[in-house]
C-alpha cells in the first residue's frame, strides 16, 4: 500500500475522497479497488482479527459480569467493534453498487469542477472533508493507542515497584480462551495473541475512519451539488430574462427552457445518486445510531468511576464517539438544508415573467426540494435535532448505570 500524499496542485476529483480511500485500503474494502489476492486476504485477516476481538470481549464482559465497572469496561470496545463489523460487511455486501456510486460521483464531480465558481466551492469542500476525515482517523486512534499500551505502562510500573509479576494484562481485556490469560503457560502465544488484538483497535480505527469518511465526502459532495444548483439557476435566469421583464424573444424563451430541462435532469441525478446511497449504507447507520446512546451512557460512566490512564482512554472514546455521531447527523442536516435552499432561491428568480411551459418545468423544481432530501434509516431520521436528543438520552443512561453503581 503506497503511503498517503497531499498536494494542492492535485485535480480534485483524485483528491476528494483521498484520506477515506487510504484508510479503506489498509483494510481491503475500498469498491473500486480489483478483488485480487492481497485484498482478499487483508478482508479475511482483518475481518478475523475483529470477530476474534468482539468474541473475546463479550466472554470477558460475560465472566466478570459480578463486577459491574471492569464489565461495562471490558464491553465498550466490544460494542464499538460490532458496529465496525456492521459496516465493514455492508462494504462488502454493497460493494458493486458503492464502486458504481462512487464512479457515477467522480464523474459528476469531473464535469462541475471545469466551472471556476463550482471548482472553487467544491475546493473549501474538498479540504474540510479532509480535515474531518483526519480528526475521526486521530481521534479513534489515540484511543486504540491508549488501550494497547495502557497494559504495559501498567506492567512497567508495576514491575519497578514490586506490586505484582512478570505478565502483561490483555489490550481490550479479552477472554481468548481463558478469562485469566496467565494460565496460557506460553508467552510467544501470549504476545501473539496480544498483537492479535492490538490489530484489531486497528482494523476498528481505519474501518471507523474510512466508512464515515466516505458518508461526510458523499454528503457533502451532494449537499455542494445543491448549491451549485442554485447558482446555475440564477446564472440562467439572469442571462435570458431581465429583471422585471419577459424574455426578450421566443428563441430566449426555448434557450432558457432547454437550459432548465438540463438542470432539472442534473438535479434528478443528484436524486438519485442520493437515494441509492442512502439504500446502502442504511444499516451502517441504523447500527451506529442503535448502540451510540448505550455506548456513551457507558464511557460516561467509566469517566466518572476510572481514574488514572483509564480516564484518559474514556475521555479520548466519548470524543471520538460524538465526532462520529455527529458525522451522520451534520452530513444528512447539510444535504437536507442546501436541498431546501434549492427551493429558495428557485423562488426568487424571475421565472414566473415566462410561458407557461417553463413555469410547470419551475413548479416541478421547487415541488422536489421543497420536500427536502432525507436520509433515511429504520426508525428515525438523522439530523442535528436527533444528534441533541441522543445526547440527553445518554445523558440518562449514565443517570441510571450511576444509580446502581
Amino acid at each position: 500500500m503506497s503511503f498517503i500524499k497531499f498536494s494542492r496542485f492535485d485535480p480534485l476529483e483524485s483528491a476528494f475522497f483521498r484520506m477515506a480511500k487510504w484508510t479503506l485500503v489498509f483494510l481491503g474494502i475500498w469498491p473500486l479497488d480489483l478483488l485480487n489476492r492481497l485484498t482478499i486476504f487483508k478482508i479475511i485477516f482483518n475481518s478475523s482479527a475483529l470477530l476474534t476481538a468482539i468474541i473475546g470481549e463479550i466472554r470477558f464482559a460475560w465472566f466478570i459480569r459480578s463486577e459491574p465497572l471492569e464489565a461495562l469496561d471490558a464491553a465498550c470496545p466490544s460494542l464499538t467493534k460490532m458496529v465496525t463489523m456492521i459496516k465493514l460487511s455492508c462494504f462488502l455486501i454493497y460493494r458493486n453498487q458503492l464502486a458504481t456510486l462512487l464512479n457515477e460521483l467522480y464523474e459528476h464531480l469531473y464535469a462541475d469542477t471545469k466551472n471556476e465558481k463550482k471548482n472553487l466551492l467544491i475546493g473549501k469542500i474538498s479540504f474540510f472533508t479532509s480535515v474531518w476525515c483526519l480528526m475521526l482517523f486521530l481521534l479513534s486512534l489515540s484511543t486504540s493507542f491508549l488501550y494497547t499500551v495502557q497494559p504495559i505502562i501498567v506492567w512497567i510500573y508495576q514491575r519497578f515497584t514490586g506490586t505484582k509479576g512478570n505478565w502483561v494484562t490483555l489490550p481490550f481485556q479479552a477472554a481468548l480462551p481463558y478469562q485469566d490469560m496467565t494460565k496460557l503457560n506460553n508467552r510467544f502465544v501470549y504476545s501473539l495473541v496480544y498483537c492479535f488484538l492490538a490489530h484489531s483497535g486497528n482494523v476498528t480505527v481505519f474501518g471507523i475512519s474510512g466508512a464515515d469518511g466516505i458518508f461526510m465526502c458523499f454528503c457533502m459532495y451532494i449537499s455542494v451539488s445543491y448549491e451549485c444548483l442554485q447558482n446555475d439557476f440564477k446564472t440562467a435566469f439572469n442571462t435570458y430574462c431581465s429583471k422585471n421583464s419577459e424574455p426578450e424573444s421566443n428563441g430566449d424563451d426555448e434557450l432558457l427552457y432547454n437550459e432548465l430541462s438540463f438542470l432539472v435532469k442534473r438535479q434528478q441525478k443528484i436524486i438519485e445518486m442520493f437515494e441509492h446511497f442512502n439504500q446502502t449504507y442504511k444499516l451502517i447507520i441504523f447500527g451506529h445510531f442503535l448502540f451510540a446512546s448505550i455506548e456513551l451512557g457507558i464511557v460516561l460512566v467509566n469517566i466518572v468511576l476510572s481514574t488514572g490512564i483509564t480516564k484518559m482512554i474514556f475521555l479520548t472514546y466519548v470524543l471520538g464517539s460524538c465526532c462520529q455521531l455527529y458525522t451522520y447527523c451534520y452530513g444528512a442536516e447539510n444535504v437536507n438544508q442546501n436541498c431546501v435552499k434549492l427551493s429558495e432561491t428557485l423562488y426568487f428568480c424571475e421565472w414566473y415573467q415566462c410561458n407557461t411551459k417553463i413555469k410547470r418545468l419551475v413548479l416541478m423544481v421547487l415541488m422536489k426540494s421543497q420536500k427536502g432530501s432525507l436520509l433515511d434509516a429504520p426508525f428515525f431520521t438523522p439530523s442535528l435535532p436527533l444528534f441533541a436528543s441522543i445526547i440527553q438520552t445518554s445523558g440518562s443512561y449514565f443517570t441510571i448505570l450511576l444509580a446502581f453503581m
